[in-house]
């Protein structure tokens, strides 16, 4: 397996689409600059057991 560190471009642009993002947006450019920043920090989870984790609930209370 090819050890990748960074999002290249071509395939950032065709997740965000498969994700329902406009990709012509002005934005995406921004939006592809943060996440390029962060997917580094992902490989970290790679090597972890996560199977008997429950995942983390997010209480929202509405507003009054």
């Amino acid at each position: 397996m090819e050890n990748r560190s960074k999002l290249d471009k071509e395939t950032f642009l065709r997740i965000a689409e498969a994700s329902g993002l406009d990709t012509k947006d002005p934005h995406i450019e921004e939006l592809y600059v943060y996440v390029e920043k962060v997917f580094p920090g992902f490989k970290a989870t790679e090597g972890m057991d996560l199977m008997n984790v429950e995942p983390m609930l997010t209480l929202v209370l509405p507003k009054e």
